[in-house]
């Protein structure tokens, strides 16, 4: 139970992100709409129906079904087309990792869905309509060739709304607040349900160790997608052991490198292995579901591209910066989760390999800092975003390396700034972060 609960969604996010499934989804849809409508025709009269049913003969039933078919394929067309012209501009400006919030994109996937729902529907209605010459007794479906006149106004009105909505989401500033939501939603998955009870760390010679304890190893090379604390909780508290993780999601491993090591090594026979290391998912790219990383590394690589040569788009970089001081904001508040994870019955049972808030602060500071260092304007709003977020920070750890990043963006900025004026203002920003994060201005 615990394995389906965590593997339905990790492969429910892959299904999302497909161009298939919710176009064929509206396929199956349209093809059941049609056996209905094409039942129910079977049994009206010409009396029975109301007049804004279609009322025409065969000829006209069949010209205009074959017309709306044929447009749906053209529409469906461009609706591709647009759709990879938008791939492909998101993925030059942006950065490729961008492209799955593009293929998961909802209105994409159901806007395609509707051109070729319709054009199935059509398809289907159009083989069953017989005209009195054809020897047999003459049908027309009038029901259904109304549906399919409301389709078509519906693909019409879906055209209309998937050209605003294309047009709106390559705009850089709604890109990166959607990359933001998608970091937000990392954070919500923080704490994992079941993973245990937090915990003291423990003594050093509780801990396993790789030269002594029973060691699983990696079943194939690729990213760790998900680990499944719960799974993992509940057989480490069933056989008794004490598991400690050398990885966590995000973390490229080679298959027969070691990824778990247990203890007491002699309740690890190969059926205890193969259920620890059914723990894991691990695939050939990055998941942004339990990897907190990845969706901080996304609104990164915007700043970064932003930044380089070819695109020099500061503002972009500063928006960036912008919803990554939030979400700082939104972890220095809470407590990430405990390395050390504890039974119902207090037994240690997992030693979990987590993010930390200093490591995240620091993948963010010091790769912008890198890059954006000559442009004073991107090194202020990285001690603005300190500024914003300085206060939340609860941890004393947490806090000293922040003010490490603060100094270091100074330095980087008394090194490649030539302006005297920015410099002091550089300065000034840099005295606001410290004084957010509880130091004196002199102490640095």
């Amino acid at each position: 139970m615990h394995a389906l609960r965590t593997r339905f969604p990790h492969y429910w996010l892959l299904i999302q992100g497909t161009f298939w499934f919710v176009p064929g989804l509206m396929v199956v849809g349209s093809v059941i709409l049609a056996a209905a409508a094409l039942a129910i025709d079977t049994g009206l009269t010409d009396t029975s129906l109301p007049g804004w049913v279609y009322g025409g003969g065969a000829d006209g039933a069949r010209a205009l079904l074959s017309t709306v078919a044929g447009s749906m394929v053209t529409i469906a067309g461009l609706g591709f087309s647009i759709t990879i012209v938008a791939l492909v501009l998101a993925s030059t400006q942006f950065g490729p990792r961008l492209l799955s919030l593009f293929m998961r994109d909802l209105t994409s996937q159901a806007t395609l869905g509707t051109f070729s729902g319709t054009f199935t529907y059509c398809i289907l209605v159009l083989r069953t309509i017989r005209g009195p010459e054809e020897g047999a007794s003459a049908f027309v479906p009038q029901l259904s060739v109304t549906v399919a006149i409301g389709m078509t106004l519906l693909s019409v009105a879906a055209l209309v709304y998937f050209f605003h909505h294309v047009t709106v989401s390559i705009q850089a500033p709604i890109l990166v607040a959607r990359v933001a939501r998608d970091l937000d939603r990392a954070i919500d998955h923080l704490h994992p349900r079941d993973q245990g009870r937090a915990g003291p760390a423990p003594e050093a010679n509780a801990v396993p160790r790789l030269e002594s304890d029973a060691v699983v190893v990696a079943p194939a090379s690729g990213y760790v997608q998900v680990v499944d604390d719960a799974a993992l909780l509940q057989l480490a508290s069933r056989h008794g052991l004490v598991v400690l993780l050398t990885i966590r999601p995000g973390i490229f491993v080679v298959r027969g490198n070691p990824v778990l090591i247990a203890r007491p090594s002699d309740r690890v026979d190969k059926a205890v292995a193969d259920a620890l290391q059914s723990t894991l998912i691990i695939g050939d790219v990055r998941t942004p579901e339990d990897d907190l990383e990845f969706s901080v590394r996304q609104l990164v690589e915007v700043a970064l591209r932003a930044l380089s040569p070819a695109i020099n788009d500061p503002f972009t970089a500063m928006a960036a910066i912008d919803w990554l001081g939030a979400a700082l904001a939104r972890m220095a508040g809470d407590d990430f989760p405990t390395h050390y994870r504890y039974d119902a019955d207090g037994h240690l049972r997992v030693i979990a390999d987590t993010s930390t808030f200093g490591g995240v602060a620091h993948t963010i500071f010091s790769r912008i800092r890198h890059y954006g260092g000559t442009s004073p304007v991107v090194l202020n709003r990285l001690l603005e975003a300190i500024s914003a977020f300085g206060h939340h920070i609860r941890d004393d750890t947490d806090r000293a390396l922040v003010r490490d990043e603060a100094d270091a963006i100074l330095r980087v900025g008394r090194d490649l700034i030539t302006s005297a004026a920015d410099l002091r203002e550089l300065e000034r920003r840099h005295a606001a972060a410290l004084a957010a994060l509880g130091r004196p201005k002199g102490q640095h």
